[in-house]
């Protein structure tokens, strides 16, 4: 049994117990009692001076934190890395994936990789929709910020085509190593993207593209890599040819 339980019991049936006390000093308890719950009532309503002013000080000076592990929002896609040099030689491929959540962030998808054992957020850019993040806002993940290898692609996964002749297609450790990952917060089964995740992918990959070298048929979407994986064009906004289609050769 709970110890302060049997302690409550005892008091009060200690109290029971006891003799009644004088009717005045009951009716003076009754009144002061009573002046202190008025009191305290007051000041409970009264308006919390200061305090909205501290929360208002302390968000514009400490905006809040997205994420563990550094990350940078920006509404224009940003691709030079800022703690190391771009190793260009590195990267051979791009893959596109969804949150498959309707709403979500960085911290959001961070805590989620970070259940499942990895060290931090697996992607190296991710591409809000509105819920969760600003509409086409891009966030700049730290193993991209650092040249990092991605922690994105499961061992069943692999690349459809050989991004060279007589060259095994990627394999899911090359995919890690070898690609940059984008996730799009939604889930592309259940709903469209917005026009502004859309523009700014498209924006983003390009520009990808132009800096590393990297042609149209080494963009790549999860479910190209994974046969039982859907979404990312169910709506037929994001097929991957006509994804293509729009890219640089």
């Amino acid at each position: 049994m709970n110890t302060d339980v049997e302690h409550l019991g005892n008091l009060h049936v200690a109290s029971n117990a006891a003799s009644p006390l004088p009717r005045s000093l009951v009716v003076w308890t009754a009144f002061a009692v009573a002046c202190a719950t008025s009191i305290g009532m007051l000041w409970i309503a009264a308006p919390a001076r200061g305090v909205n002013n501290l929360h208002t000080s302390r968000d514009r000076r400490e905006p809040a934190v997205a994420s563990i592990m550094p990350v940078a929002i920006t509404t224009t896609p940003r691709i030079a890395p800022r703690d190391t040099p771009m190793a260009r030689g590195q990267w051979q491929a791009i893959v596109i994936y969804d949150s498959g959540s309707p709403a979500g962030d960085v911290a959001a998808l961070e805590r989620r990789h970070l259940d499942a054992g990895l060290s931090g957020l697996g992607y190296h850019f991710v591409i809000g929709n509105g819920q969760g993040m600003e509409d086409g806002q891009v966030a700049v993940g730290f193993r991209w910020e650092r040249q990092l290898p991605g922690a994105h692609a499961n061992a069943a996964m692999r690349a459809p085509w050989p991004l060279r002749t007589h060259e095994a297609p990627l394999s899911a450790t090359d995919l890690n190593r070898k690609s940059v990952a984008i996730c799009l917060v939604g889930n592309g089964e259940r709903r469209a993207f917005t026009d502004q995740q859309t523009r700014q992918l498209l924006n983003l990959v390009r520009a990808l593209q132009a800096e590393l070298g990297i042609g149209a048929q080494a963009v790549f979407f999860h479910r190209e890599l994974t046969p039982m994986v859907s979404g990312l064009g169910e709506f037929g906004q994001l097929q991957p040819g006509t994804f293509r289609a729009q890219l640089l050769p």
